[in-house]
């Protein structure tokens, strides 16, 4: 049974409800999570156990935290907290991180890519191979210079596929009031693959687009995307960016990377082909002619390591809006 995280919530952070657009726009994962949690009485009372086959010994191993802020306009931003520890064959650590949390796709190097988390996990479900995951404790996060006061829950990882099972470490969401913190304060105890650490850990400014279509999103409506879809945006500082097209109710998204020389100070122009939009349309099943509604996300993300090469921590600032995706 999962034990009760140990939290003391100062006055600027406080136990929050999930963001509405943060809950919808990775909510195709969450349904086959919760299927997933409603058969997770199974797992827990069978003995059996998921993820990699007993006969299919781990080829890597990996630790990740990762501390997410939500940013809509008029709410104050959330945090969230996910970490994890895995073994794992047959994959990358890059699709580790996206198959347990779908948000954390870093998409390609360039340009943009077509993403289908739902076909990747029932492809690895086709071998021996799988992801065993185990909860990642001992990790203490600090808002900025305050003590560290929020810890991590185990909870059950959903049944989505037989390839991938364990346990994972959540926290949140929490709502940040005050200033926007320059920096997480993170201490991790001694295990027996890792020393104990103390960092220090940067957050990457939020990123703003500024116009889609010539048009100023409004924090209330969704724009209404007819063929290319052009973006005006500011996203410099340290950090990658990549803008996130995610249709809500499906585990597709189109992930594009922002060119690096945008700088804070002045916005560039971003165009998405309105040929990729179809092609992440038609992975949604949508009827024929039917707009899709989607989150338009632009992330900034800090990636580094910590007491090793295989244990990462990632920090990641989303700014999103709503998006009606026209055939």
């Amino acid at each position: 049974m999962p034990l009760p995280a140990a939290l003391d919530t100062p006055a600027r952070l406080r136990a929050a409800a999930p963001c509405p657009i943060a809950s919808r726009r990775d909510r195709g994962w969450r349904v086959l999570a919760t299927v997933g949690l409603l058969a997770g009485g199974a797992w827990g009372c069978d003995g059996t156990t998921r993820g990699l086959d007993a006969a299919a010994a781990p080829s890597a191993h990996m630790s990740t935290l990762s501390l997410r802020i939500d940013v809509t306009a008029e709410k104050p931003p959330t945090l969230t907290v996910l970490g994890f520890r895995a073994a794992f064959s047959g994959v990358s650590a890059s699709d580790v991180m996206a198959l347990v949390d779908p948000l954390a796709d870093t998409g390609p190097g360039r340009d943009c890519a077509l993403r289908d988390i739902g076909s990747a996990a029932s492809a690895l479900g086709t071998s021996d191979d799988g992801v065993e995951l185990e909860e990642l404790g001992g990790v203490g996060i600090a808002v900025g210079d305050a003590p560290p006061n929020i810890r991590l829950s185990p909870r059950l990882f959903p049944d989505v596929t037989p390839a991938i099972g364990g346990v994972v470490s959540e926290a949140g969401p929490f709502m940040l009031a005050g200033d926007w913190p320059a920096h997480f304060n993170v201490t991790t105890d001694v295990t027996a693959e890792t020393a104990s650490a103390q960092l220090t850990v940067p957050v990457p400014s939020a990123g703003q687009i500024t116009a889609v279509n010539g048009l100023v999103p409004s924090p209330h409506g969704t724009t209404a995307i007819d063929g290319d879809l052009k973006l005006d945006l500011i996203a410099g500082g340290a950090g990658d960016s990549a803008v996130e097209v995610r249709p809500l109710g499906a585990t597709a998204a189109l992930i594009c990377r922002v060119p690096a020389d945008a700088t804070r100070s002045s916005a560039i122009s971003f165009v998405v082909s309105h040929q990729l939009l179809s092609n992440l349309i038609a992975t949604t099943g949508a009827a024929q002619g039917r707009p899709v509604a989607a989150s338009l996300d632009l992330v900034r993300r800090i990636n580094g390591n910590y007491a090793s090469s295989d244990s990462r921590i990632v920090v990641e600032v989303r700014a999103s809006t709503l998006l009606e995706l026209h055939p």
